[in-house]
């Protein structure tokens, strides 16, 4: 009788504290995925019988009955009666004990999983039970363009686009294309994980309106997605470049007498990217009263890159003297596929000048020098050349520009070596600074003592603007030099320069004039598009805080499409140029263009005098000696 006791006691103490006290609880994670991926399986219990071994049935049942596995589960109980064990479905295939149809997620739809447990006594059946999904569906969200993004003809799109699987996973192992007005663009896969991108040109012919981008994604096993975005394409602008004049010896030249013959030459340009390098033109000429009196024909120049017109318009003695114009009215242009251009009308002016009657505009105080020079022969004509010769201040230049120089605004000097660009850069920085003007001086072209020296010979001593902080001067040169101890290692670093800049901005009270002299050595040393980059950066800093940006260049010394790039992103050109005529050599200035400005574009002699800096040439009597030749 005690050994029936003992082994009762024993079997009461080898089931649960009670039938049905323990309980059950079964999940799969996640409760979504894809064709083809693996699920985890978690049966967990509470309430059990501490140290005792529970074991259990986990049966997974397909969509529709249409197939089913089972696998088996053990595990001791923990310290508190309870525990937990994982499987994965449908790998590994080892596992499980497929009872119909096959082991696998590749039936869309909801499947089941059932839970017994096998031991200890007494068995239960379907204690837990729980259900998963499996869908083809991946996510595709386009990240670029955004939706509503207006892009133009000519331009680059990049389509980017993130995939992920149902269980929110970035996709590595997939395929991607987009949809182009041309067809269908394979994507590539990115950096970041999941993320795919290509790039669309988008062609000068695409038709205008809407584009529906649509990215089609794949995942192994069967499984896809899309989604889509409406941006719209618009036509792209032209825009007229580098309109010049020349005369009949192609020399270029914006100054014409009586009986000279006048070409253009000018290139038409994409907004977003490109030239247009076919079509014939009509350019306007337009007298000093505006009315046209002529259209000129261009024609491409597949050599020069350029239109040029090879019918001239020649000046008559009926022509009247003053400041004419070349005109493209807005939208007067057009390319095969309907972009048009330009938005607003583009004008070039030049001079026309006729012979002066003497008589009317001298005073009896030169008649005898006048009657002299006619009998003198060449020498008196040379000599009355030299003395009806003056000069004039430097503040006659706003009387070629239309007036003071207003920021913000950006202003490009461009000369040939020895015309005086830089000599003109500093008077106008010493000038601003005279006024009380903060300023800046970005120094490529020399170490900033030699600049110092260079000025105090003008007459322009930058000591005490240099002590109260109101000019700041950010040495360059030194790093093309090869010397170490300047602020800035590298001059091609661009992004370091851009910084010491808005330091520089951030100092100083008030709207600065920064002068930087000169952008030839950074085209020297970096790619042209950098360069163009690093300048359009800082004119926009200097002007976002309401200041003048000017840079210097020399002529020849940026490639061509940098310099047309330039010369159509700034405000303001003044080109000087050094001409020999025998022995001797000449500087000429022109304004070619100014912003919101009635300009003088003619040619005008100056001189660089030590002491004074540069100083106009004029004529005390206007005797008709031309200018330049």
């Amino acid at each position: 009788m005690i050994c029936i006791a003992l082994s009762i006691l024993a079997v009461v103490f080898t089931t649960d504290k009670a039938w049905g006290a323990a309980s059950y609880a079964v999940s799969a994670v996640p409760s979504t995925l894809n064709l083809g991926q693996n699920v985890t399986i978690t049966v967990s219990w509470n309430g059990g019988t501490v140290g005792t071994t529970y074991a259990f049935k986990v049966t997974v049942t397909k969509p529709g009955g249409s197939g089913s596995a089972w696998t088996s589960l053990s595990t001791l109980a923990n310290s508190t009666g309870g525990g937990a064990v994982a499987i994965t479905y449908p790998q590994p295939f080892g596992s499980w004990t497929m009872v119909s149809g096959t082991i696998n997620t590749d039936i869309e739809g909801t499947y089941g999983v059932s839970v017994d447990k096998t031991s200890p006594n007494p068995a239960q059946t379907a204690v837990a039970t729980t259900s998963f999904a499996v869908t083809h569906l991946i996510s595709i969200t386009i990240t670029t363009p955004g939706g509503g993004t207006n892009l133009y003809r000519g331009s680059g799109a990049t389509i980017t686009a993130l995939l992920t699987d149902a269980r929110g996973l970035p996709v590595s192992t997939g395929s991607a294309t987009a949809t182009t007005p041309k067809g269908t663009l394979p994507l590539s896969q990115g950096a970041q994980l999941g993320t795919y991108s290509g790039q669309y040109i988008i062609q000068l012919g695409d038709a205008i309106g809407p584009w529906n981008i649509t990215v089609t994604g794949t995942l192994a096993g069967g499984n896809y997605g899309s989604s889509f975005i409406i941006v719209t394409i618009s036509s792209a602008q032209l825009i007229v470049l580098g309109l010049a004049t020349t005369n009949s010896y192609q020399a270029p030249t914006s100054d014409f007498n009586s009986g000279d013959s006048l070409y253009a030459t000018f290139r038409i340009a994409y907004s977003s990217s490109g030239f247009l390098g076919q079509g014939t033109f009509n350019i306007q000429v337009r007298n000093p009263s505006g009315a046209p009196v002529a259209n000129l024909t261009s024609i491409y120049d597949s050599n020069r890159g350029l239109y040029y017109t090879p019918s001239g318009f020649q000046i008559t003695s009926s022509d009247p003297a003053g400041t004419w114009d070349l005109v493209f009215p807005a939208n007067s242009l057009n390319d095969p596929y309907g972009n048009s251009g330009p938005s607003t009308p583009v004008t070039y002016r030049f001079q026309v000048h006729q012979p002066v009657n003497p008589v009317s505009t001298i005073s009896p105080f030169y008649y005898a020098i006048i009657a002299l020079a006619i009998g003198g022969g060449l020498g008196t004509t040379v000599f009355l050349k030299r003395f009806n010769e003056t000069t004039r201040p430097f503040d006659d230049l706003f009387k070629l520009t239309g007036g003071e120089l207003q920021p913000p605004m950006s202003l490009m000097l461009a000369g040939n070596a020895g015309a005086g660009a830089s000599t003109l850069g500093l008077q106008l920085l010493y000038r601003d600074l005279k006024a009380g003007k903060p300023c800046g001086l970005l120094s490529y072209d020399a170490f900033p003592s030699e600049v110092q020296k260079r000025m105090r010979g003008m007459g322009w001593d930058l000591t005490p603007y240099l002590e109260k902080g109101e000019l700041r001067v950010l040495d360059i040169y030194s790093a093309l030099a090869g010397v170490e101890s300047g602020t800035i290692r590298d001059p091609t670093d661009f992004t370091e320069i851009s910084i010491q800049v808005t330091n520089m901005l951030d100092k100083t009270k008030g709207p600065t004039t920064v002068l930087l002299d000169s952008v030839t050595p950074i085209f020297n040393s970096a790619q042209a598009k950098d360069c163009v980059n690093f300048l359009q950066v800082i004119a926009a800093k200097v002007k976002n805080s309401g200041g003048k940006f000017i840079f210097t260049s020399t002529k020849g010394s940026m490639p061509e499409d940098a310099r047309l790039t330039i010369e159509s992103l700034v405000d303001g050109i003044i080109d000087l140029s050094l001409v020999r005529k025998g022995k001797s050599l000449t500087r000429f200035l022109q304004v070619r263009k100014m912003p919101g400005r009635e300009i003088s574009s003619a040619e005008t002699g100056f001189e660089i005098v030590p002491g004074k800096g540069i100083l106009f040439l004029k004529q005390r009597i206007p005797l008709g000696f031309p200018a330049k030749k």
